[in-house]
C-alpha cells in the first residue's frame, strides 16, 4: 500500500497506512493545472496534521470532489491523490513517494482518470448532453433506437487534457485497469480491451496497449523489433509530455523504468537500459525542436547524455539517419557501459558518468551542421569537439569507409572548478574522418 491515503468514510481524513489494515483503494490521475499558489489543494509540512484530523468535503477542489463521490460509489474505503498523500514542500519525501509510483499505482483496485478536467478546479463529473438518437422501424413490439453519436476513445482519451501530463504516461501503463472520465462518455481499459458507455468493444491500438495489466510483457509482440522498439516508443512519446515543472521529467518515468527493468531482467537508470545502452545513447530531437538543459535540485544528478536531462521531444536515430540497425556492430571497445562498474543492484545516483574513447572529427566548420545533429542551437568550434563511436556499419567490403555512429561531446568549465565532458549531440560519419587514436574521458 502507499505510505499515506485518504479515507473517504463520512469524515474525509488523511492516514497513514502503517496504521490500518491492508485494504483497497483507487487511484486518481488528474490534471494539477497552471493554478495560482492559493488554489493549490496540497498537504505541506505545515498542514499535514490537519488532514490528518479531517478534511472538509466542500473544500476540496471539484476534481477532486468528484474522485471521492466515485471511490464512495463502487465501495471503496480509500482514495491516493498525490498532492494530498505526497507532502509537497518535503524534498525526501517527495523524492522517496515519487520512486514508488510503480507500487502504488499497480495495486490501485482501479485508477480514475479525470480526462475531462484541465486542473483540480474544474472537475469530471459535469452534466454532458443528451445524445442524439433515431428510432429504427422494426417489426418487435418494442422500439429500436441507434446512436448517432460513434465513439472516439483517441479523440476523448489519447487527445485528452489529461494525456498531455508528462506523468500520466507511467500511471495509464503502471494501472491495472483505468475509468476514463471524458466529456462525451465514460471509458473502461484493461487488460481485456476498451469498452465505454456505448457498449462498444474497442479495438486496442499500439498506444492503448499501455492499459493492459500486464503490460510492457503484453505490448512486446506487437513491436517489430520487440523490447528495444518498445522502449524507444514509450520515451519518444513521453519527450513529448508537458511538465509543469520541468526537473519532474527525470522522476516522473521511475516506476515505469522500474516495472521495465524488472521484466526485461535488465539494470536501469535515466532512461538508458544496460542491456540497450549502445541504442539508448542514439537519440536525437527532433527537427523542430530546441532542447535546453534542466536545472535539476540539490542532490539530483541526470547526465547529459539522457534524454531525460533536457526539455523537448526527441526521436532515436533510424533509416533516416542512415542508421541500420541490424547492419550495425555495437562498438564497445570504445566506450564502456556505467552498468558494469558496480556488482549488484545499480541506482540512478551510481550512474552519472560513463568512459569513452574520445576522437577528433575532421569535417569543415562550414559543413558541421549538416553533419552533426546538435541538442540545442548553440554555437559550436568544430576543433573543440570530439567524438565516441557508438556503432559502425558493418562493411560489406564495397565500402571504403563505412559509416560510424557517433555521441557528439564538448567540455564544459565547472563552477568550482576543473572540466568536464558532455554530450552536444549525434552523428553518422564516414569512418575515414574521424582519428584512429583518442583518448579516455568520463562524459557526464
Amino acid at each position: 500500500m502507499p505510505t499515506r491515503l485518504i479515507e473517504v468514510g463520512k469524515q474525509l481524513r488523511l492516514v497513514d497506512t502503517r496504521n490500518i489494515e491492508p485494504s483497497r483503494y483507487v487511484a486518481l490521475s488528474h490534471c494539477w493545472g497552471h493554478l495560482q499558489e492559493h488554489e493549490k489543494f496540497c498537504t505541506y509540512k505545515r498542514n499535514i496534521t490537519q488532514r490528518k484530523a479531517g478534511i472538509q468535503f466542500d473544500a476540496l477542489p471539484r476534481t477532486f470532489r468528484d474522485a471521492v463521490i466515485v471511490a464512495r460509489g463502487i465501495s471503496m474505503d480509500y482514495i491516493w491523490i498525490d498532492s494530498l498523500c505526497i507532502i509537497q514542500d518535503d524534498e525526501a519525501d517527495w523524492q522517496s513517494e515519487a520512486s514508488k509510483m510503480e507500487q502504488v499505482f499497480s495495486a490501485a483496485y482501479l485508477t480514475i482518470g479525470a480526462s475531462s478536467a484541465r486542473s483540480s478546479l474544474q472537475g469530471f463529473l459535469a452534466d454532458r448532453r443528451p445524445r442524439s438518437v433515431v428510432e429504427v422501424p422494426s417489426d418487435t413490439s418494442g422500439a429500436i433506437y441507434a446512436c448517432m453519436d460513434i465513439d472516439d476513445f483517441h479523440e476523448d482519451v489519447e487527445l485528452s487534457p489529461l494525456n498531455s501530463r508528462g506523468w500520466v504516461l507511467q500511471e495509464r501503463a503502471l494501472s491495472r485497469r483505468t475509468v476514463f472520465f471524458t466529456s462525451s462518455q465514460v471509458y473502461w481499459e484493461c487488460g481485456a480491451g476498451i469498452h465505454c458507455e456505448t457498449l462498444a468493444r474497442l479495438k486496442n491500438s499500439k498506444a492503448a496497449l499501455l492499459g493492459d495489466a500486464n503490460f510492457p510483457t503484453s505490448a512486446v509482440a506487437h513491436y517489430k523489433d520487440g523490447r528495444q522498439l518498445l522502449i524507444q516508443d514509450l520515451y519518444e512519446r513521453y519527450s513529448s509530455l508537458a511538465f509543469t515543472e520541468p526537473a519532474d521529467r527525470s522522476v516522473a518515468i521511475l516506476g515505469l523504468q522500474e516495472r521495465l527493468s524488472r521484466t526485461f531482467t535488465t539494470k536501469a537508470a535515466h532512461g538508458l537500459f544496460e542491456a540497450y545502452f549502445a541504442r539508448g545513447l542514439l537519440w536525437r530531437r527532433r527537427d523542430w525542436q530546441r532542447m535546453r538543459r534542466i536545472a535539476q535540485p540539490s542532490g539530483r544528478q541526470v547526465p547529459s547524455w539522457s534524454s531525460l536531462s533536457k526539455e523537448g521531444s526527441i526521436k532515436y536515430m533510424d533509416t533516416t539517419d542512415q542508421l541500420r540497425f541490424k547492419e550495425t556492430a555495437w562498438a564497445t571497445n570504445d566506450f564502456k557501459s556505467p552498468f558494469t562498474v558496480s556488482k549488484g543492484s545499480t541506482s540512478m545516483h551510481e550512474v552519472i558518468a560513463f568512459q569513452g574513447l574520445t576522437r577528433r572529427m575532421h569535417i569543415p566548420q562550414t559543413d558541421m551542421l549538416v553533419y552533426i545533429k546538435f541538442d540545442s542551437d548553440d554555437d559550436f568550434e568544430v576543433n573543440d569537439l570530439r567524438c565516441v563511436v557508438i556503432g559502425r556499419d558493418r562493411s560489406d567490403g564495397e565500402e571504403e569507409s563505412p559509416k560510424s555512429h557517433v555521441l557528439v561531446i564538448n567540455q564544459y568549465r565547472r563552477p568550482n572548478g576543473g572540466h568536464i565532458w558532455e554530450r552536444v549531440g549525434v552523428a553518422s560519419l564516414i569512418s575515414s574522418v574521424i582519428d584512429e587514436k583518442g583518448e579516455w574521458v568520463d562524459i557526464h
